[in-house]
């Protein structure tokens, strides 16, 4: 419960702190049309989200963390990073172009789905669904060993597809999925080109995912933290969590695969009021070195943030 509270605290002060945008092209326009409007607002031109947000919090400069992941990772293309700093926006990209085979990451979007046929009202989290002979898999999860025709929950297999990485868990909603529901999420994340592609994305263009969980620009506030606190519960916390403490909030989704030689961790890290997303894609190693490539990426860029003064 701890947890999930202050999961839901971050997203409402990030979600504000995300405006910087906004305001650039809602409040510039409106005060040169109506500057009447505004003669009570000393600082109308700035960030409204300031006054939500500790001004120390207000990280822009990474040279430093960008310097080191480019001496030590740029020149390999076995690697790529995304950093983004989520009450700024500031980021970092090592190696941007090189795409890898998703793997499990692949079971945010479908869950994704999900919850959206279920805020259309087409479906509800008690539900349930058949576990189908065809959908079991033993490669990760236990659910495999769950008799076959036997139902379950669609709040019950999407917790084991986000906590455990659960395919049979996976399988069973694909099944049950359109391909135009699956299509809708990638089209709202500007991922639609991907399912038209050989199926690779590049650590930046899979962050957007978490991204839009964390503003909940897609799904309900509700559903959003329905699935970040299940992807919290990721029993996998030797990759990238293996660079900071374990009692910091990680909600976050890893993928591996033996035929691509891919092993990937991507997620937002709940660092008090620094929030940020970590992804870390890295191929043609064994798992035992790719963890210690995630755990030097992620070690520094938690200390960095950590640490910060101006």
């Amino acid at each position: 419960m701890r947890k999930i509270v202050f999961i839901t605290l971050i997203a409402l002060i990030v979600v504000l702190a995300a405006t910087n945008i906004w305001a650039i092209f809602y409040y510039a326009p409106s005060l040169a049309e109506n500057p009447e409007n505004y003669s009570n607002d000393k600082y109308n031109l700035l960030n409204p989200a300031r006054k939500f947000i500790k001004q120390e919090d207000l990280i822009i400069n990474f040279q430093p963390l960008r310097d080191y992941l480019n001496e030590k990772y740029e020149n390999d293309p076995n690697v790529s990073v995304y950093f983004e700093y989520l009450p700024t926006g500031s980021s970092v990209v090592i190696n941007k172009d090189a795409e890898f085979y998703p793997a499990s990451l692949l079971k945010v979007p479908v869950a994704m789905a999900v919850a959206k046929k279920i805020e259309k009202g087409e479906w509800r989290w008690t539900n349930e669904l058949v576990l189908m002979a065809t959908d079991k898999d033993e490669k990760f999860g236990t659910f495999y060993k769950e008799p076959s025709n036997s139902t379950h929950t669609i709040e019950e297999i999407i917790r084991r597809s986000l906590s455990e990485s659960d395919n049979t868990a996976h399988f069973i909603l694909v099944r049950n999925l359109e391909m135009e529901e699956i299509s809708d999420v990638y089209e709202h994340m500007g991922l639609k080109d991907f399912l038209d592609t050989d199926g690779k994305l590049s650590a930046k263009r899979y962050s957007v995912i978490f991204r839009t969980l964390f503003n909940s620009s897609y799904l309900s506030e509700e559903n959003s933290q329905k699935l970040l606190a299940y992807l919290s519960q990721s029993e996998f916390d030797d990759y990238i969590q293996g660079g900071f403490e374990k009692d910091i909030v990680f909600s976050h989704k890893i993928g591996t695969s033996d035929k691509e030689k891919v092993f990937i961790d991507s997620g937002v890290v709940y660092e008090k009021s620094r929030p940020y997303i970590l992804t870390v894609m890295v191929k043609n190693e064994t798992e035992q070195q790719a963890k210690k490539i995630m755990k030097d990426i992620s070690k520094m860029a938690y200390e960095y943030v950590k640490e910060y003064k101006e």
